[in-house]
């Protein structure tokens, strides 16, 4: 993932539109397991407080889901990716 964001707009966004994209051309498959706050935190060289906005900004869009003690997932219903 790439570490320089715009200004423009808040870094959980970007990072977010980075994740619809890699879902969007395949990369990251319906039913796939995200890195666990942690690790992309580390990827992005962000603080995990952004990190865990941006999923919880996604999960409420619908498009990931939280299962506990799992971790963050995409969801299987790929017409609403």
């Amino acid at each position: 993932m790439a570490n320089e964001f715009s200004a423009s707009k808040p870094i959980y966004r970007q990072i977010a539109e980075q994740l619809f994209k890699k879902m969007i051309r395949g990369e990251i498959k319906p039913g796939e397991k995200l890195p666990s706050v942690r690790e992309l935190a580390v990827q992005t060289q962000v603080n995990p407080n952004t990190i865990q906005r941006t999923y919880n900004e996604m999960e409420r869009m619908g498009v990931v889901e939280t299962r506990r003690g799992q971790g963050t997932f995409v969801v299987e219903h790929t017409e609403v990716i």
